[in-house]
């Protein structure tokens, strides 16, 4: 920025007021003009303007000439989501030169205009909401963003396909990976697999061992490459530290590693459901099996030869019955949410058994069938086409007589109760969170969602606003392999992003505390889950101080709300602030 910009962002005084009908969707619902027109009695505010749609090239570049010509300093904006075009529009104006956190927006899209059905009263609240807006940024102070040193190396939680693309790619990058593995082997659960879906995307025929496909990270590459350590039967038992800069201890066969790293990425997977917690499905009965067991008992067959045999006395099953949605779909006995593999998976078993058996009966009986993938419709008429049998319904159990065995199931489109005879029952169970992972989502103050998987941060927003730590893979829900491997991909890429540039800025959303109102009671100490907080001595003044360390922080306030002496907060959420945009707020709204 030359010297005569300087004096110019110097001699800046006011607050400027947007309003963005965001294309209709605001301004036919709400009354603008009325408000713009109130809001320009303001003694503070010199000018305000509307657009239909601020985050657009055309309102940036209406933005851009206010802010050249309307001298303001400040900006409160009425529109839709901050999360989003908010930062869009915050950013346009950092780069011309104000300063991002004297700027403030309020959704009035969400909370009015989509919400409230009378226009009046939704004109009102928004009004409401702009003159709270307008009465916390009369009170922002300027502020400069953290800058946060990020160490070169990264910490991969699980050795699965996820965790080992994810390294693979960081590694070759020439940064430091450790991974850790809880098992005494590499590769997970997709290293068990002989087949998956082929989907369109492959230039190959997938029908093979997932190990051995050119898109899947392979072991040997990962246990040569220099940059990677691997540490096996390993759990990581502490990190402290923050952004940047991390300090794990990790449990190890051999004792205790100790080791710093900038970036984590958590691959931790998930396992499959236990059949036992349905028993009307009888899993202890050795001719039901898992999707999974069938998996090893296929292996097996093509290794021997002789056909597919069943556990209890290795005869040829001529009649097998899959049971869809084991554990998922059902909030009852097992978990609401839709495994998303397991259809493409059975459907590719079944035509397994019926190509090493054509004269087998084959059933599959589903609830509805869900492969989200191109090519699902065509994969599934082919099986039709093969002879298996696709049955709508529920099973209700399968029934054990002597030793006979048979399922009982409804046929919806028929309107029947089915009893058939199989030989051989697989259960296809769902995914659900592995073992641990909440331990570990804990550990790194990961949210977890309804279905207690891991919560990321939408990639969309700055790599900074994830602090480092990066989720990708099946710890953040069911998903297939491929997917797996594009989510570890984009969570190296971010993570290499930061490392290569050594630091990042990031925003001044942190607590502080006023040294004169302290008492050095350690009440902020005690409370804080992120250890950002320490009570010091001041060897000057002979006091107990709270120090905040601002790398480790992250801004969620709880500090403040225990301090008795109302000595701490956090920047641009400050007392004054949060006072006059609440009673702005009252004051307006009825």
């Amino acid at each position: 920025m030359s010297d005569s910009e300087t004096d110019d962002v110097g001699q800046r005084k006011g607050i400027a007021v947007f309003l963005c009908g965001c294309r209709g969707e605001i301004s036919n619902k709400i009354d603008l003009e009325s408000i713009a027109s109130a809001i320009k009695e303001h003694p503070e505010v010199v000018t305000v303007g509307i657009h239909e749609s601020l985050c657009s090239r055309e309102g940036q570049q209406f933005l851009k000439g206010e802010y050249a010509n309307k001298g303001f300093d400040k900006v409160a904006v009425s529109a839709c989501s901050p999360n989003i075009q908010g930062l869009i529009i915050s950013r346009f104006l950092e780069a011309e030169g104000m300063n991002k956190y004297l700027f403030d927006q309020v959704n009035i899209r969400e909370q009015c205009a989509w919400v409230h059905a009378d226009r009046e009263r939704a004109t009102s609240k928004a009004k409401g909401l702009l003159l709270g807006a307008l009465a916390k940024v009369e009170k922002l102070m300027p502020l400069e963003d953290i800058e946060v040193p990020i160490l070169g190396s990264t910490l991969v939680i699980g050795g699965g396909v996820t965790g080992m693309a994810a390294a693979l790619d960081i590694a070759s990058s020439g940064f430091k990976v450790y991974i850790v593995e809880r098992s005494n082997e590499l590769g997970g659960r997709a290293y068990k697999l002989s087949m998956t879906f082929p989907t369109h995307n492959c230039g190959i025929c997938c029908m093979q061992y997932c190990k051995e496909c050119v898109f899947t990270p392979k072991i040997e590459d990962v246990l040569q490459n220099k940059n990677i350590e691997v540490l096996l039967n390993s759990n990581v038992e502490d990190m402290t530290g923050g952004f940047g800069n991390r300090h794990v201890k990790v449990k190890t066969l051999e004792g205790c590693r100790e080791f710093d790293v900038g970036t984590v990425i958590v691959a931790t997977g998930s396992k499959t459901f236990d059949p036992t917690r349905i028993p009307e499905l009888h899993y202890e009965i050795p001719n039901v099996i898992t999707t999974t067991e069938l998996e090893q008992l296929i292996v097996k067959q093509r290794e021997q030869g002789g056909g597919l045999k069943r556990p209890s006395d290795g005869k040829n099953p001529k009649t097998v019955n899959f049971v869809q949605c084991v554990g998922s779909r059902d909030k009852v006995k097992g978990n609401l949410h839709c495994s998303l593999v397991c259809c493409t998976y059975a459907i590719g078993q079944a035509r397994e058994i019926k190509k090493l058996d054509p004269g087998a009966d084959v059933y599959v009986h589903y609830i509805d069938l869900r492969g989200p993938y191109r090519g699902f419709e065509e994969f599934y008429e082919d099986a039709r086409q093969e002879g298996i049998n696709f049955v709508r319904g529920r099973v209700a159990e399968v029934v054990v007589d002597n030793d006979k065995m048979f399922v009982r199931a409804l046929d919806t489109d028929m309107d029947t109760l089915l009893n058939i005879d199989s030989d051989l029952v697989v259960l296809a169970v769902g995914q659900e969170p592995s073992e641990d992972s909440d331990r570990i989502a804990k550990l790194l103050h990961i949210q977890m969602d309804i279905d207690k998987f891991m919560k990321d941060i939408n990639p969309m927003f700055p790599s900074e606003f994830r602090r480092g730590i990066y989720v990708a893979g099946t710890a953040q829900g069911p998903k297939g392999i491929r997917y797996s491997i594009e989510d570890a991909r984009s969570a190296a890429a971010s993570a290499i992003g930061i490392m290569k540039e050594g630091k990042v800025q990031f925003p001044r959303i942190v607590a502080f505390v006023d040294e004169s109102r302290c008492r050095g009671c350690g009440r902020c100490e005690d409370i804080c889950e992120y250890d950002a907080i320490k009570v010091t001595e001041d060897t000057e003044k002979g006091i107990l101080i709270s120090k905040v360390d601002e790398i480790r922080c992250e801004g969620c306030g709880t500090c403040a709300v225990v301090c008795c002496n109302k000595a701490i907060t956090v920047y641009n959420f400050m007392k004054d602030q949060v006072e006059a945009q609440i009673r702005a707020i009252i004051e307006e709204v009825p």
